[in-house]
């Protein structure tokens, strides 16, 4: 055996070992036994491991954790100037008498610029980084709200032209938001210490990213109710945009190369669209999920709990902060204090996505159907046992689409390869703003021809189509190896 060991001062140690000088020194050291006589290149290489081994080592994940902390901070900062902006804006055209159809064709803008971005800004941060996607988000949003001052002269402005500007701003805004969602739900995967058995860490992870980020969401829609109804548009347009200003400086600091593909491939139609079965199947059901949500929930419910019940600026943006808020928490408890007790954690099915869209579908039916029983009620006249149904059947929607949201965020990175993963999370995205886009301009179409219980049934539709293809999806497979080619 001694005649295998090479002599450290006469031949360099093997590249492929990945081991440095020093250390290869020692193990030398030790095949030769306590005998023999220390040259003197040993003994310095020896003295020098020996120095690196005593001092303090810096863990090799710090880096990677400091680019997390910054994004995520920078992500639910933006994220309650985002939510707050909404709400500022919709009750805005709502005191102006703008019909729900103007005001969700407004909105839809913002969805619409959602898709190309997630398209682009895939391909731009697994080229140059989540550096570049979160700091463009954060400036596309600091001209989206500068845009909205001028909203304080616009009463004298034809109606077209209102429109037109705010379909401009909010196209800003949701560049911005994809820009930047992007960029919070990638580093996830980049930085957790995955179990490649279970991905738990990974779980775990984004769940409580998701669920903070719904949660301060939550928070955003009170505080654009509150400060508009307490302050006005301008004052509450000007704490939004310091707001969004204050992730910028850490934001700079962030590695360059963070999220860079490290063996990046041409770009073609098919790769921009073919991202193996995970993905895709994945992302379609994403469509018709928060198409399912957003075809009665983000335009319509305030617009509804309005004019149904007479409700205020702040009291319609408190029920919805408490059930955002609500929502955030459940996403965060999903994987120790639901899945677990249930004994469907770690996941290792994608189908595990099929009995929650069930359930979905049967509390939307139900909702659905308690309204159409009420639907001869005039604006303004809603009972509190009308209301009461509704929100018993608003929080268990909440419950069971926090939990299926969940999943859905973790199964897209779970999914992704680290070296994919803006791209991959980008197109997942982008299949979301599809969605949301549909939702939102059938939403204002059906409640303003037919009634919110419509939006529901259309809802009960969308619900079905996403059981049947979360059906279609694959297993986790081990990190290593990512589902679907992906």
């Amino acid at each position: 055996m001694a005649d295998n060991v090479v002599d450290s001062t006469t031949t360099d140690p093997p590249a492929a070992a990945g081991a440095s000088h020093e250390t290869y020194a020692v193990v030398n050291h030790d095949l030769r036994g306590p005998g023999h006589t220390l040259k003197e290149g040993d003994a310095t290489a020896n003295a020098t491991a020996e120095q690196a081994a005593n001092r303090p080592s810096s863990s090799p994940s710090r880096a990677p954790m400091r680019n997390f902390y910054i994004i995520a901070s920078g992500y639910l900062i933006f994220t309650f100037t985002d939510a707050a902006l909404r709400m500022i804006v919709l009750f805005a055209l709502y005191q102006r008498h703008f019909e729900p159809l103007q005001i969700a064709t407004m909105f839809a803008s913002y969805e619409a610029c959602g898709v190309f971005t997630n398209l682009l800004g895939g391909i731009a941060g697994s080229r140059w980084g989540l550096r570049l996607c979160i700091l463009s988000g954060l400036m596309f949003q600091l001209i989206g709200i500068s845009l909205l001052f001028a909203l304080v002269r616009a009463d004298s402005w034809p109606r077209g032209a209102v429109m037109a500007y705010v379909l401009i701003a909010q196209a800003s805004s949701g560049i911005a938001k994809d820009l930047v969602k992007l960029a919070g739900k990638s580093v996830t995967k980049l930085v957790a210490k995955d179990d490649e058995r279970t991905h738990s860490p990974l779980f775990r992870l984004v769940a409580g990213l998701t669920g903070m980020k719904n949660s301060i969401k939550g928070l955003g829609f009170f505080g654009g109710a509150a400060l508009l109804n307490f302050a006005g548009l301008w004052p509450a347009l000007l704490v939004l945009a310091v707001l969004c200003a204050v992730p910028v400086p850490a934001c700079l600091r962030l590695d360059r190369d963070l999220g860079v593909a490290k063996h990046p491939q041409k770009t073609t139609l098919r790769s921009i669209f073919d991202k193996g079965r995970a993905v895709n199947t994945l992302s379609l059901a994403r469509v018709f999920l928060f198409g399912a949500r957003d075809l009665w929930f983000e335009v319509v419910l305030p617009i509804y709990l309005r004019a149904m019940f007479g409700w205020s600026f702040v009291a319609a943006g408190s029920f919805l902060a408490a059930w955002i808020v609500t929502y955030g928490a459940v996403q965060t408890a999903t994987p120790e204090y639901i899945l677990k007790p249930l004994r469907c954690y770690p996941i290792r099915k994608g189908r595990m996505l099929v009995p929650w869209a069930i359930a979905l579908f049967f509390i939307t039916g139900g909702l659905a159907g308690f309204l159409t029983a009420e639907r001869t009620v005039a604006p303004g006249d809603g009972s509190h046992g009308m209301l009461a149904g509704l929100v018993v059947g608003l929080w268990a929607f909440a419950f069971c689409f926090a939990v299926s949201s969940s999943i859905h965020s973790y199964l897209i990175v779970a999914y992704a390869g680290k070296d994919k993963v803006a791209i991959n999370v980008g197109f997942y995205y982008c299949a979301n703003a599809i969605g949301r886009l549909t939702g939102t301009v059938l939403s204002g179409w059906l409640y303003q021809y037919y009634g919110l219980y419509v939006c529901l049934w259309a809802s009960c539709g969308f619900l079905l189509l996403s059981v049947v293809i979360n059906a279609f999806l694959p297993p986790v497979l081990p990190a290593a190896t990512p589902a679907g080619g992906a």
